[in-house]
């Protein structure tokens, strides 16, 4: 894909059924100067096709369509014609879940359609469709995760042992995450002895169809929290819309609402600092693919209690900013790709408990 100058505007094509939804999205970009619409589809198999003839900066992209959905025409494009996608879609039903899972296969983001003018959260709408299309045109997508050989994980001199057996995994993704999730958990087996605190930055709405689509295809247990509820082994905590997921004092779930101060809910810098209070060094952190610094100065914490660290690697990352900014900040244990984080993992929980 040709990078895009800086001074030039973003070149979008818009892929979406709906002729109403459609001319709404054409006139928002065409209100706005650094926006250009180079096309529009009406169906996935012409949104394959002018993928491949306009080579667009980004693609807006709905789910359910005629001819060839949102998911393939996704799958498609990112295996011909590497581009980055984002997905435009409702929360409900199938077409949440169907959206969630066209980010395992490449999709960078998904964003709530927007209404009319005449709606309520228009305003909110439009500036998140501008702001996450201005974000997501400049991510390189060009390379997606290597397969890479498991290799025989030898502990290196700058290994720190784990003082006490682990009793919790703490995980934090945002841009790729939830197919660097999907591997690492499967990675994990259906018999993981630890519960696991788990935040993805996800659109709000989404958290539900992210739940029940890897519910359907990882062998672990995910759920969105109830405030105060006992964590238990193989079970992954999610928080509800709007809240900060932490560790509690009672080794259970808790959350607080989100405030206009906090730059990203839910946070990964408020997981891992709960982490670090509640479990010190008998915590695991995790902090995997994602744009932005979230998680670092929490998982920073996590490792000077002793908590053990681990980072992505930049080759496996679609965007290496959020494990990037831990390396910087001496937050990491180590650095692992992808398809070795889950195999390492087992290996720190090898002699731990059975649960909590």
């Amino acid at each position: 894909m040709k990078k895009r100058q800086a001074d030039q505007p973003i070149r979008v094509l818009i892929v979406e059924d709906s002729n109403t939804q459609r001319e709404l999205i054409v006139r928002i970009l065409e209100a706005t100067t650094n926006f250009v619409v180079v096309g529009t589809a009406s169906n996935g198999k012409e949104g394959v096709e002018r993928t491949l003839s306009l080579q667009p900066d980004v693609v807006t992209m709905d789910i359910h369509m005629p001819v060839l959905n949102g998911y393939e025409a996704t799958r498609l494009i990112m295996q011909q014609c590497p581009t980055p996608i984002v997905m435009v879609s409702s929360s409900l039903g199938d077409e949440g879940r169907h959206s969630v899972e066209a980010l395992a296969v490449g999709a960078l983001a998904i964003i709530r359609k927007p209404g009319g003018p005449i709606h309520a959260e228009y305003a909110q709408d439009r500036e998140n469709l501008l702001r996450t299309l201005r974000l997501m045109a400049d991510v390189p997508v060009i390379t997606r995760y290597p397969k890479r050989e498991l290799r025989q994980l030898e502990p290196k001199s700058n290994t720190l042992p784990l003082k006490q057996p682990p009793q919790l995994l703490a995980i934090a993704a945002s841009t790729g995450g939830p197919g660097a999730i999907h591997l690492l958990l499967n990675g994990l087996g259906p018999d993981f002895p630890l519960p696991i605190l788990l935040v993805q930055h996800i659109a709000r709405g989404f958290i539900g169809a992210m739940v029940d689509w890897l519910n359907s295809s990882v062998s672990l247990h995910f759920q969105i929290t109830r405030y105060g509820e006992k964590l238990l082994p193989g079970h992954v905590y999610l928080a509800p819309d709007d809240q900060h997921l932490m560790a509690g004092n009672n080794k259970d779930a808790i959350f607080r609402p989100n405030s206009p101060q906090d730059r990203y809910c839910p946070s990964a810098d408020i997981l891992f600092d709960s982490v670090a209070r509640v479990y010190g060094n008998q915590a695991l952190g995790v902090i995997l693919t994602g744009m932005g610094d979230d998680g670092a100065l929490g998982l920073r914490a996590l490792h000077n209690v002793g908590g053990f660290t681990l980072a992505q690697d930049e080759a496996s990352c679609v965007v290496y900013g959020m494990p990037q900014a831990a390396v910087l900040a001496g937050a990491v244990t180590r650095v692992e790709p992808l398809t070795n984080l889950a195999p390492y993992i087992l290996q720190k929980v090898g002699s731990g408990p059975n649960g909590v």
